[in-house]
C-alpha cells in the first residue's frame, strides 16, 4: 500500500495544535468561543442539570470576555519592523515585481509584510517561485502558510503543499481537496498535483527557466522565525496567546461569580411563601402549621473568590505583557528615558523582532533569487536589507548638517554619509548611494552629455 499524499510530517503534527491556538486567538472572541469547551471547560456542577448544563454553559460562556491582545500585538510588531521599507535591489527585468509580486497582484512590500505577520503568528511561512506553464511571463511568488506545508524531506528534495480550499463553480463555492508535490527526480525539478477525494494524480510537469533552462533545485524557500531551517519552531507570540486564553477563563469565572452574587434567593422560614416578589409587591407572611416565629430573608453566595480572581486577572495581564505586548508601552515611556536607557531596554525586548526581521528579509531575498535564475539573471544582483532600527532614529537638522560637514571636510566617505542619512530617515531607503549620485547628476546637469561637458 502506498502512502497517501496528505500524510503529515511528524513535526507538522507536533506543532499543529500551537498553530491552531495562534490562529484562534488572533481571530478574536468569535473564533475562541466557537471552539467551545476546547478553551473554556464546562464547570462540573453544570452537568447535574436536566439538559446536561447546556443552558448554564451558554450563559457562562456568553458573560466571559476574551481579551483582544494577540492580533493587535501582531499588527503592532509588523508596524515596528516595517517602520521603514526594506532596501530591495534586483535586476531591471524583475522591477515589475514591485507592483505585482504574487499571481493575485499583491505588491512586493505588502508581501514582505505578510511574511513578517505569518512569522509572528506561527513562526513559519514558505515561498514558491512559480511561473506559467507556457509563455514568457515574469514568474511570481506564491505564499504558503505553516499549515499548508504538510510534508517535506530533510534534504529539501521533496515538499508537499496542501492547496485545498473553496473553488468557484459558476456562482457556487465548493470545498475542493488539492495537493501539490514538488520533487527532485533524476536531477530535475518536477511538479505534480493531486485533486479530489481519491487523491488522483495529475500530469507531472517539469518546469524550466527562460530559454528552457533546466532548474537544478526546487525554487521553494521555508522561512522560520530565526532562520531558514526546515524544522518548525515555537510561534514567537505563543506566550501572549496562552495568556489570552488564561484571561478568558479567569474572566468567565469572575463574571459568573459577579452574576451569582447579585442573584439572591428569598427564603421563608415558618411561613407560607408569598405569591409574588419584587419591587411593588406586598409580602404578608402567615404563620404556617408549624410552631415558630416566621422569618423572611434573602440569601446568596458570599463571593469570597471574586477578589482572588481579580488579582489573578491582573497578574495574567502582566504575564501577557512580558510575553511581548509590553513592547508597545515604549511610546509612553520614551520621553522619560534617556537615549541610552531606551536603546538598552529595546535591545533586550526586540531580540525576537530582530531575528524575525532578518529571517523575513533573507527568505524574500532567496525567493527573489530563484526568480532571477528562472529568467536568466544573476542571483547575486538581488539583495534585501531589512530595517533593524525599531526606535525613532530620525536625524535632527543640526545632526544632518554636522554629518554633511564631516563629509565636506573629508572626515568620512560619501557612502558613510549616505548610510547615516538613510538610518536617520532623510535619504531614501530604496536607493543606494550610487543611485543617489546618479539622481543628483541628472538634476544638476539634465543629461549624461551635459555632465561630461561640465566635467571636461
Amino acid at each position: 500500500m502506498t502512502d497517501a499524499v496528505d500524510t503529515k510530517h511528524p513535526l507538522w503534527t507536533a506543532r499543529a495544535p500551537e498553530w491552531t491556538l495562534m490562529r484562534d486567538t488572533a481571530g478574536g472572541e468569535n473564533e475562541v468561543k466557537a471552539a467551545g469547551i476546547t478553551y473554556l471547560p464546562q464547570p462540573s456542577g453544570f452537568k447535574a442539570q436536566a439538559d446536561g448544563g447546556r443552558a448554564l454553559y451558554d450563559a457562562y460562556q456568553t458573560r466571559a470576555q476574551f481579551p483582544e491582545i494577540v492580533l493587535p500585538t501582531i499588527h503592532g510588531m509588523v508596524g515596528v519592523i516595517h517602520r521603514t521599507e526594506a532596501q530591495i535591489e534586483m535586476p531591471e527585468a524583475m522591477k515589475p515585481l514591485w507592483e505585482k509580486a504574487t499571481k493575485d497582484g499583491l505588491p512586493l512590500e505588502a508581501l514582505h509584510r505578510r511574511i513578517t505577520a505569518e512569522l509572528l503568528t506561527t513562526g513559519r511561512y514558505a515561498l514558491l517561485a512559480d511561473a506559467a506553464t507556457e509563455g514568457s511571463d515574469l514568474p511570481w511568488l506564491a505564499g504558503y502558510s505553516a499549515e499548508s506545508l504538510i510534508n517535506w524531506s530533510d534534504d529539501r528534495t521533496m515538499f508537499v503543499l496542501d492547496e485545498s480550499g473553496l473553488r468557484r463553480d459558476g456562482f457556487r463555492w465548493e470545498q475542493q481537496q488539492r495537493f501539490r508535490v514538488l520533487e527532485m527526480k533524476e536531477g530535475s525539478y518536477t511538479v505534480q498535483t493531486y485533486t479530489g477525494t481519491e487523491r488522483t494524480p495529475g500530469d507531472e510537469v517539469i518546469p524550466a527557466g527562460r530559454g528552457n533552462t533546466k532548474l537544478t533545485e526546487i525554487p521553494f524557500v521555508v522561512i522560520g522565525a530565526r532562520d531558514l531551517s526546515l524544522a518548525p519552531e515555537l510561534p514567537p507570540l505563543l506566550g501572549v496567546a496562552r495568556s489570552a486564553i488564561a484571561l478568558y477563563q479567569l474572566s468567565a469565572d469572575y463574571r459568573w461569580q459577579l452574576f451569582m452574587t447579585g442573584q439572591e434567593t428569598l427564603v421563608v422560614i415558618n411561613g407560607d411563601p408569598p405569591s409574588a416578589v419584587g419591587a411593588g409587591a406586598v409580602i404578608a407572611i402567615k404563620q404556617g402549621d408549624n410552631a415558630g416565629t416566621p422569618d423572611v430573608k434573602y440569601v446568596g453566595p458570599a463571593g469570597t473568590g471574586i477578589d482572588a480572581h481579580r488579582i489573578a486577572i491582573l497578574d495574567e495581564r502582566q504575564n501577557a505583557a512580558q510575553s511581548g505586548a509590553r513592547l508597545f508601552n515604549s511610546a509612553e515611556t520614551k520621553t522619560a528615558e534617556s537615549g541610552d536607557a531606551l536603546r538598552i531596554r529595546f535591545a533586550a525586548e526586540t531580540a525576537t523582532l530582530t531575528s524575525i526581521a532578518l529571517a523575513s528579509a533573507q527568505g524574500l531575498e532567496k525567493a527573489l533569487r530563484h526568480i532571477a535564475v528562472m529568467i536568466g539573471q544573476s542571483p547575486d544582483a538581488v539583495t534585501v536589507k531589512p530595517n533593524l532600527s525599531f526606535i525613532d532614529s530620525t536625524l535632527t537638522p543640526e545632526q544632518a548638517a554636522s554629518l554633511v560637514s564631516l563629509w565636506q571636510n573629508g572626515a568620512i566617505a560619501y557612502e558613510t554619509l549616505y548610510e547615516n542619512l538613510q538610518r536617520g530617515e532623510i535619504a531614501s531607503a530604496e536607493r543606494d548611494f550610487e543611485a543617489e549620485l546618479k539622481l543628483i547628476d541628472q538634476e544638476r546637469f539634465g543629461s549624461e552629455e551635459e555632465r561630461q561637458a561640465a566635467i571636461a
